[in-house]
């Protein structure tokens, strides 16, 4: 009798943590208050986010006078870092500035 209560209860214990671990893997925050800009440079975005957990990425426009081309910086962590993206020598000036996200 006391095997069977065992192997109720374990099974139980089981249950309720797989249960519960999708949950808790959730509860971690996108990351949040994300801030962007053209840099010091004319060639430069940056992008950060000072609030939740994840990453952030700049994304540039950049543009040559006739044509643009889209340029993305390297995924930095939230909140302690900023990323750049720095337009090719081909397209020097970025035109336009956003960015991306995404959790661990």
């Amino acid at each position: 009798m006391n095997k069977k209560i065992s192997a109720v209860l374990a099974s139980a214990a089981a249950v309720a943590f797989v249960s519960l671990t999708p949950i808790a893997a959730q509860a971690e925050p996108v990351p949040d208050d994300c801030h962007h800009g053209i840099g010091w440079q004319p060639n430069t975005t940056w992008a950060s986010c000072n609030k939740g957990s994840g990453y952030v990425q700049a994304i540039a426009k950049c543009s040559n006078g006739s044509t643009t081309k889209t340029v993305k910086g390297r995924w930095v962590t939230v909140p302690s870092e900023q990323s750049v993206a720095v337009c090719p020598s081909t397209h020097k000036k970025a035109v336009g500035h956003s960015f991306d996200i995404k959790k661990y």
